[in-house]
């Protein structure tokens, strides 16, 4: 059983609300070329570009990110920019992972069990 690519997604979306390739590239500023390379996953799409595609699509963004292969670098970088130990952290954290074979539903679990942002 194969898994949904981000590009498959993207493309049933767009052809959900009836566009064209052209017709969404106007609406996100990008090439139709360009966006028929995302579909067929001979590019990654960037973070900001997924944020226009997701309000140009009427959809969440993550629902669109639930897709995506590319690890959420920017988030990273800014809190590793915060705090260096944040590196670490993430580097613990992937290397517990690939060693206890934990899945994505048990990280969201996990996540949902932390305590609430601080005001």
């Amino acid at each position: 059983m194969s898994e949904k690519t981000l590009g498959q997604h993207l493309k049933e979306l767009r052809l959900a609300k009836g566009l064209s390739l052209r017709d969404l590239g106007g609406k996100v500023s990008v090439t139709a070329p360009h966006l028929s390379d995302i579909e067929q996953g001979n590019r990654q799409p960037s973070e900001e570009l997924l944020a226009r595609l997701a309000e140009a699509l009427e959809t969440q963004l993550e629902e669109i990110l639930r897709f995506s292969k590319r690890p959420p670098a920017k988030q990273m970088e800014e809190l590793i920019g915060q705090d260096p130990q944040y590196g670490l952290a993430f580097r613990k954290f992937v290397d517990a992972v690939r060693e206890k074979g934990i899945s994505p539903e048990k990280i969201h679990d996990i996540t949902k069990k932390l305590p609430p942002k601080k005001p």
